[in-house]
């Protein structure tokens, strides 16, 4: 290894991060070797998973300082994400398309990481589209609210990251909780402050139904609600700072770190005034 990093907080220490970090490389590395036998047939869920080990490695490798590589891992990863979405995309409907929320924005990372801003602008734009259940955006509304307001927060959470990475701030609809105190959601016109409040509202039902709710997601809020005061003029840019500081420090294991690591990289290259002063 160029470099032995360890994440603050993670459980075990260096020993067990070593021990995780060595294991998962191994995992991806036989899978992909594995499904890239000639009788291997192509499916939508192969494809998926091979996007994954891509992406992975990429982040192992950058934590390992291999930039480079990282890079070249990313941009497969994006690639193949690009290619996939424009086959499934003419047939997608608004009920299926929170499905590929998660595809579409960890692909915008990628892309991002890889040095590919515009098409990551394309990725978080299909990101955003697909977390609110619309594809194309000339849809009145979601047709299946249930998946866009899951209990973990994950489809909010996703939009908001997406709409900030893209910039936009307000002037769109979205199916948001009005109220503190109520689980009946209306289809609005609303802003970013009005989205991150609905996450923090599914989060919170999930919460009273003793869901596990991971730290990826439990963090994204107050980091969320830091960046876009500092980038509205309203809040401190040593606020963001430290709100990402803290969102790195709980990564406690490896799902943590693939799902943390690439958002504290992306907010660092997108913002860097804000982030690298």
């Amino acid at each position: 290894m160029a470099r032995l990093r360890v994440p603050v907080s993670y459980k075990g220490g260096r020993k067990k991060w070593v021990e995780d970090l060595e294991k998962s490389i191994q995992v991806q590395t036989q899978y992909l070797t594995k499904v890239a036998e000639p009788d291997k047939p192509s499916t939508p869920m192969r494809t998926e998973a091979v996007f994954e080990s891509w992406y992975a490695l990429g982040l192992y490798g950058h934590w390992q300082g291999e930039e480079e590589v990282a890079r070249a891992y990313w941009a497969r990863a994006a690639s193949l994400a690009h290619a996939y979405l424009e086959r499934e995309m003419p047939a997608l409907t608004s009920e299926r398309a929170p499905n590929y929320a998660w595809l579409a924005r960890t692909a915008a990372l990628a892309s991002a990481l890889s040095g590919q801003e515009s098409l990551a602008c394309i990725f978080f734009s299909h990101a955003e589209r697909f977390s609110t259940g619309l594809v194309t955006g000339q849809e009145p509304r979601s047709a299946d609210p249930g998946a866009v307001l899951d209990d973990m927060g994950l489809q909010p959470l996703q939009r908001v990251y997406s709409l900030i990475r893209l910039g936009r701030m307000s002037g769109f609809h979205g199916l948001i909780f009005p109220e503190p105190n109520s689980d009946e959601a209306i289809w609005v016109q609303t802003d970013i402050h009005g989205l991150i409040g609905t996450a923090e509202h599914c989060l919170a039902i999930g919460r009273r139904k003793r869901l596990e709710v991971f730290a990826s997601e439990r963090g994204l809020p107050p980091l969320l609600r830091a960046l876009v005061a500092a980038l509205e003029g309203h809040g401190s840019q040593e606020a963001a700072r430290e709100a990402l500081a803290a969102y790195e420090r709980s990564i406690r294991n490896m799902a943590d770190f693939r799902r943390i690591y690439p958002v504290v990289l992306d907010l660092k290259a997108a913002f860097p005034a804000l982030f690298n002063a």
